[in-house]
C-alpha cells in the first residue's frame, strides 16, 4: 500500500467521522427541541379571554340575542363585568372545570362542566371562570 492511498484512506475515514457527527449532532438537537415544546402548548396557556371563532375548542358564552365571549387556556380567570356577562348559552368545547354566577346579589352559584357539553341556562352575570389543567 502506498502512503498516498494511506491518506486518502485516512482522509476519507475522517470526512465520514464528521459527517456522522454532524448528523449525530443534528438529531440531538431536533431531540432536544422536540422535548423543550410540549405536544399540546396550547391547553397549557393561561386562561384568557380571546376573540371568537369557529374553533369548537373555544370555551363560549353566549347571550340570547348572540353575543358571544370566548375562553382558552387553563387557569382561572375573574370576569370583567360588562353589558356582555350574561349567558343563556354556554359550549365547553375542549375544558372541563367550574364558573360562577351571581344571579342575585350575593347569590353565587357554581356550575360544573366537562369536555364538549353545551349547557342552556339563565348564567348571569358571570363572575369567575376555572379551567383544569
Amino acid at each position: 500500500m502506498r502512503n498516498s492511498d494511506r491518506l486518502n484512506d485516512k482522509g476519507l475515514h475522517m470526512r465520514i467521522s464528521i459527517a456522522a457527527k454532524a448528523s449525530v449532532a443534528a438529531a440531538l438537537a431536533a431531540a432536544s427541541l422536540a422535548v423543550a415544546v410540549p405536544a399540546d402548548a396550547s391547553a397549557r396557556a393561561t386562561l384568557t379571554e380571546v376573540r371568537c371563532s369557529t374553533d369548537k375548542d373555544q370555551l363560549t358564552f353566549t347571550k340570547f340575542m348572540g353575543w358571544s365571549r370566548c375562553f382558552e387556556g387553563v387557569g382561572d380567570l375573574d370576569v370583567e363585568p360588562t353589558f356582555n356577562t350574561e349567558a343563556s348559552w354556554v359550549s365547553t368545547g375542549n375544558h372541563s372545570g367550574w364558573f360562577s354566577y351571581e344571579p342575585t346579589p350575593g347569590d353565587v352559584k357554581v356550575q360544573y362542566f366537562g369536555k364538549y357539553q353545551s349547557l342552556t341556562g339563565r348564567f348571569h352575570p358571570l363572575r369567575h371562570i376555572h379551567v383544569d389543567g
